[in-house]
């Protein structure tokens, strides 16, 4: 089964989900730059087959899946590498890569990667804004392209308004339809963006507005509102997103856009502010003093880990880790791993990052986390459910121009003081409430989560209590159990998302593996 989206003869034109690329000498499979949907293939004797799905590639080959520990250990320590199959026998065509298919053989071939030396350099803040507005401007207009009807999700988040407001100016000027999607958190006043999602309808005078309210008793079931997909934990076919779908559906929408990829191309990374001290900047001080106080946030504890931290040596920082029990890596890994776990997770995340992590902090960290970012697990459950209702679904800040862009600009760019997403506020400040543009505090969904976890405590403690990953030595069950126990008994607190991870990685092997 070979996944074809679409057809060029340059690899480097792509930027789409996949594609077969026909050259006269050969056939290429091409992921999309990015890896938001991905490609699997596997080969046995001379048979070649790629597929969207591994369930197809071992279902036709016959195979047992052989499950992959290095690759399982990334998703208990809550960072798994999208880029890692969770199958020994079959392999994830890697974002940006050919697949190059001749009669005798096949390679692998990059085409596309975000270039370390390419810089934008401009003026002043107000260019930046200018050039990233129109490229984004750019980008969205060329997704909708002439859809008659469309949704997009809009919270009350600079991600998704910020796409809801140039979709909806260019479905205007086309005398089109760009219908608003918002989810509503009724019962968890922290989650609740109705105010902001309010300022949102009037200042863009929005009349086609739909919303779903996620808090209904039929969404209270975890194990039930995330059934697990075969690929991997991450894909999940839940019944809310079903319902969102068929809604959009009833209203003959062909288009979904949504605000993933925001924080990726746009946040920014506090490193920024220690690359800015070594560069000589000496104010980066006062102004992070000033956002911490503009923000309620404790001065010394930043200040530390911005500006302490990063200026002593590696190897003494290992040193004090391991007098502390602590394992030394790239990312912190969770209690409840075994050393043989975050050995092989630590593993996971050796892929090439074009970035110096010395000269260039900032962006190798935002590269690391772009290569492990879970937002794909969104990005994959909504095309995975959407397919079967023929809507597309979008996300503008994933495209290849938007990150070669976002990498290119200083990183003070991204963040200023009190405000991560800097360019981005400038950009959009004329199109977007100040409520929103220039909000210093960003909603998150760990309470939510949190209470969704306690009212399903006993069915998702006996999930966790399963002694397969403790067999294989990956995760020490007491200590999740202990994690996950007082989770449930801090009712003022949210929820650990690694903590999440190892719910959905359980019960996806107790779905599909038969443990």
């Amino acid at each position: 089964m070979i996944i074809a989206a679409g057809s060029t003869d340059d690899e480097s034109k792509l930027n789409g989900p996949g594609c077969i690329v026909q050259l006269p000498d050969r056939a290429s499979v091409v992921t999309d730059p990015l890896g938001l949907q991905a490609l699997y293939y596997a080969k046995i004797d001379k048979v070649l087959i790629c597929s969207n799905t591994t369930e197809a590639i071992l279902s036709l080959f016959r195979l047992s899946p052989e499950l992959d520990d290095t690759a399982l250990s990334g998703w208990l320590a809550g960072q798994p590498v999208p880029e890692l199959s969770l199958y020994r026998n079959v392999s994830v065509l890697p974002a940006g890569y050919a697949l190059r298919v001749s009669a005798e053989s096949y390679t692998l071939h990059k085409y596309w990667d975000i270039d370390p030396a390419n810089r934008v350099i401009l003026s002043n803040d107000q260019e930046y804004a200018t050039s990233f507005r129109a490229l984004f401007t750019r980008v969205v207009e060329e997704y909708v392209g002439d859809s008659p009807v469309i949704a997009s999700q809009m919270s009350g988040g600079m991600d998704s308004t910020s796409v809801t407001a140039l979709a909806l100016h260019w479905q205007r000027q086309h005398n089109r339809k760009c219908i608003a999607l918002s989810h509503f958190y009724r019962h968890d006043a922290k989650s609740d963006e109705s105010a902001l999602i309010k300022d949102m309808r009037a200042h863009l005078n929005i009349e086609d507005f739909l919303y779903q309210d996620v808090d209904l008793a039929q969404y209270r079931n975890f194990l039930q509102l995330y059934p697990a997909h075969f690929d991997h934990p991450g894909i999940v076919l839940s019944p809310r997103y079903r319902d969102e779908m068929h809604t959009l559906a009833r209203h003959n929408v062909t288009l979904l856009l949504t605000g993933n990829g925001g924080d990726e191309m746009c946040w920014g990374h506090a490193s920024t502010y220690t690359q800015r001290l070594r560069e000589g900047e000496l104010n980066v001080i006062g102004e992070v003093k000033q956002a911490c106080k503009e923000t309620d946030l404790a001065f010394l504890p930043i200040a530390k880990s911005l500006f302490v931290k990063p200026l002593i040596p590696q190897w003494l920082m290992n040193m004090a880790k391991r007098l502390k029990g602590q394992s030394p890596g790239i990312i912190p890994m969770p209690q409840w791993m075994t050393p043989k776990g975050k050995e092989l997770a630590s593993a996971s995340y050796a892929f090439h990052n074009p970035f110096d992590a010395k000269k260039d902090p900032a962006r190798y960290a935002r590269y690391f986390a772009l290569k492990t970012t879970t937002t794909f697990n969104s990005v994959r459950s909504y095309d995975a459910i959407a397919s079967e209702f023929d809507i597309r679904v979008k996300h503008p800040f994933f495209d290849y121009r938007i990150a070669e862009h976002s990498f290119a600009v200083p990183p003070v760019q991204l963040i200023q003081g009190a405000y991560p997403k800097y360019m981005l506020r400038n950009a959009m400040t004329e199109s977007l409430p100040d409520s929103v543009c220039w909000r210093k505090t960003k909603t998150t969904f760990d309470r939510h989560f949190a209470n969704l976890v306690r009212e399903n405590a006993d069915s998702l403690r006996a999930c966790l209590a399963h002694p397969y990953l403790a067999d294989r030595g990956l995760i020490d069950t007491q200590q999740v159990l202990k994690a996950f126990d007082d989770a449930v008994h801090n009712r003022n607190g949210g929820i650990n998302v690694d903590l999440l991870f190892v719910i959905l990685t359980q019960r996806w092997l107790q779905t599909f593996h038969k443990l």
